[in-house]
């Protein structure tokens, strides 16, 4: 068997002018992850990572500490197959049919909903629409276009990696809940609302031979846990 550890980025900074880096706890998030990996054996093969920035900072991480290692590795083979969809632009066309307000931004709706309660709400409820294909607009992606993208970009990898590799994979919240359907059979709602519970630099690891695809465990944080800082383990 082959393994596929997907790996969720760490915290991006969610409400600043460049939401596409790590936060200083995300930062924090990415190199005890690293750690972990390391201090329980996990060697891999090879790394790729999406192309945003949050992603390949949070492989950079697990590089870093292998370079002078037994088995030093490269830096992330970048692959955009694990870019996360656009939820901003997602969120921006339909704020004003869900809930009555026209944001101009990405800045401005996060304006108008200050309160992080009404603005998980609307989020939730405009991605939930997306994914089900209630929300759709022209020109803008849906969500079997994103899974058929980020599947694709996982039949390459397995093709290219035969049974018995270890491949990392840094990546989004998105394109691990596009994994876990596949794995599970999974409709479109449950999908989308499953990868809600997916924590910044979380561990969820699948199995493949053949045409075989597994789930082996989901969602893994015990590695941020065990730091005794509750803080650390965060969704968004």
């Amino acid at each position: 068997m082959g393994t596929i550890y997907m790996i969720r980025h760490g915290q991006a900074s969610f409400g600043s002018g460049d939401y596409d880096r790590l936060s200083q706890k995300g930062i924090i998030q990415a190199r005890v992850l690293a750690e972990h990996l390391l201090a329980i054996g996990i060697s891999a093969d090879i790394i790729y990572s999406g192309e945003m920035k949050r992603q390949i900072d949070t492989a950079a991480q697990m590089a870093e500490l292998c370079k002078n290692g037994v088995h030093p590795l490269q830096g992330p083979r970048i692959d955009s197959a694990f870019n996360e969809y656009g939820s901003q632009e997602i969120l921006l066309s339909f704020a004003k049919k869900i809930a009555g307000k026209e944001p101009l931004s990405n800045e401005t709706l996060l304006q108008a909903y200050t309160d992080k309660k009404k603005f998980q709400e609307l989020f939730e409820k405009i991605l939930s629409g997306w994914a089900t294909g209630k929300y759709r607009k022209k020109g803008l992606i849906t969500w079997e276009e994103f899974a058929g993208r980020v599947w694709n970009g996982i039949e390459r990898i397995i093709k290219d990696n035969p049974s018995g590799r270890t491949i990392l994979i840094f990546t989004s919240g998105g394109p691990i809940s596009v994994a876990l359907q596949r794995a599970l059979g999974l409709s479109n709602e449950e999908t989308i609302r499953l990868g809600w519970q997916i924590a910044n630099a979380s561990i969820t690891k699948f199995l493949y031979k053949g045409e075989r695809f597994a789930l082996a465990a989901f969602n893994e944080t015990a590695h941020l846990a065990l730091r005794r800082d509750q803080e650390l383990v965060t969704y968004r």
